[in-house]
């Protein structure tokens, strides 16, 4: 078999055994005919080789469309035979490094130019498919996610093949466009989970995401930082430099740097519930504002907005802004409304407060003044009561000693009276003499009490 790649016949890859058959086109004969020899078919000959996944070799030519098995709007096309590129380590041939594998629909079918479809039938095969798309948009029809769904298994060597295509996708492009399939998977929660793991082990594996707190965030632990610090480390991924070879390329980094922080806001929004508000504003702190303050002058602005070739994009997180920013107007301008009742009624309020306060220092003031008369009284009245007392004092004592010289007298008239009744010769006339002559004082004094 010749060595020249120009030479070599065409080969196809078998999917299910792995296998690449080398087949000999037909011989076209010269220009002036001659007889041939047999049966005057042309001879084929073909071999079997074993071909492995070649990281660095996997290329998609830019004809290359999407079949109708995987995306409904394109049912008409179909995907070359060159979607996938595969390497015989075995072959000398320097040309011999990349070869063919079909991606998508249609083995045992025939396409518009005769030629064998492969079928995406496993969740390997559309993986690789997704990987032969270099990061451009992967769809998914329901009838085929039934098919991939029952075959989602992925044995060792399947994962290192998988792993070895998402090592040569440098600007890590393809990821991202998976995980968008599996939010857009409908009915099999085992082919989204499975989507899903295959890019967590992806994320998990890639450096710019081997910060600790950038894994926390992946793995939703408790002690992860926020997510717009963590979305800011990716943002600010410097790579090791390679021990061999030539060390990646600025725009090569700044393309790994922004696929690397899309796929991680693309992963929050899917595993953590935000909101598009959320997320817009996220890439608006972590790349859209930092992005926007490089911007020196007009020009470049201009420059800038007249570029945005993602229109959708940019038009949707503007409209997002635009409609929180009508709602804060909104906001304002209630709060606004708000505050000019709130002012009017501070204002009546504190005119109320004032006229309390001049009210509290009126009556403080008439209960100093009624307290400081009350205290002149209460002095007044415990003068007047203390003279009183002593009068009242001395009147008891003037009475106390005239009502005992008063009974004094009366004993001692009745005690001479007692006596001349004692005697021998009662003297009776001496004893009713006496006795009128008390009465008259006892009344007399009894006169004196009642008047006083």
């Amino acid at each position: 078999m010749s060595k020249d790649p120009n030479k070599r016949p065409p080969r196809t890859f078998n999917i299910k055994t792995g296998e690449v058959r080398f087949t000999e086109p037909p011989q076209t004969p010269p220009a002036q005919s001659s007889p041939q020899s047999g049966s005057g078919a042309p001879e084929r000959a073909s071999t079997t080789q074993r071909a492995v996944f070649s990281p660095t070799s996997l290329q998609r030519p830019a004809s290359t469309r999407v079949d109708d098995a995987v995306a409904p709007d394109e049912a008409d096309e179909s995907i070359s035979a060159s979607a996938l590129t595969l390497t015989n380590p075995s072959s000398d041939d320097p040309g011999a490094g990349s070869e063919t594998m079909a991606a998508t629909a249609g083995i045992g079918k025939k396409t518009a130019a005769g030629k064998p479809k492969a079928e995406i039938e496993t969740l390997e095969q559309f993986i690789a498919y997704a990987f032969s798309k270099k990061g451009q948009r992967v769809l998914l029809k329901p009838k085929f996610e039934r098919v991939i769904a029952q075959n989602l298994h992925l044995d060792d060597e399947a994962q290192a093949r998988l792993m070895a295509l998402a090592n040569a996708d440098v600007q890590l492009a393809v990821p991202r466009q998976l995980l968008l399939v599996s939010r857009e998977v409908d009915g099999h929660p085992s082919l989204r989970a499975a989507l899903n793991g295959f890019v967590s082990s992806v994320m998990q594996r890639h450096p710019a995401f081997s910060d600790s707190g950038v894994q926390a965030c992946l793995r939703n632990l408790p002690d992860a930082p926020p997510l717009a610090t963590a979305l800011r480390k990716v943002a600010e991924f410097e790579p090791l430099a390679p021990n061999d070879g030539d060390p990646i390329k600025p725009a090569e980094l700044h393309g790994l740097r922004r696929n690397a922080v899309h796929l991680l806001s693309a992963w929050f929004a899917t595993h953590r519930g935000l909101s598009l508000e959320e997320l817009a504003a996220l890439l608006l702190q972590v790349t859209w504002a930092p992005a926007a303050r490089l911007l020196f002058d007009d020009t470049e602005r201009i420059r800038a907005l007249t570029d945005m070739e993602q229109a959708a994009g940019v038009g949707l997180a503007c409209e997002k802004f635009r409609q929180r920013a009508v709602e804060a107007n909104a906001a304002q301008d209630q709060a606004l409304r708000d505050g000019v009742g709130l002012r009017e009624s501070i204002a009546n309020l504190r005119a109320q407060l004032e006229q309390a306060e001049q009210e509290r220092d009126a009556l403080n003031t008439a209960l100093a003044a009624l307290k400081e008369s009350a205290e002149n009284q209460l002095t007044e009245l415990q003068k007047q009561h203390e003279v009183e007392r002593t009068h009242l004092r001395h009147g008891q004592e003037q009475l106390r000693g005239r009502l005992v010289r008063r009974l004094g007298d009366s004993i001692e008239m009745l005690e001479v009276g007692l006596m001349a009744l004692r005697n021998k010769t009662p003297r009776t006339e001496v004893m009713l003499e006496r006795a009128e002559h008390v009465i008259d004082a006892l009344r007399a004094e009894e006169s004196n009490l009642r008047e006083e």
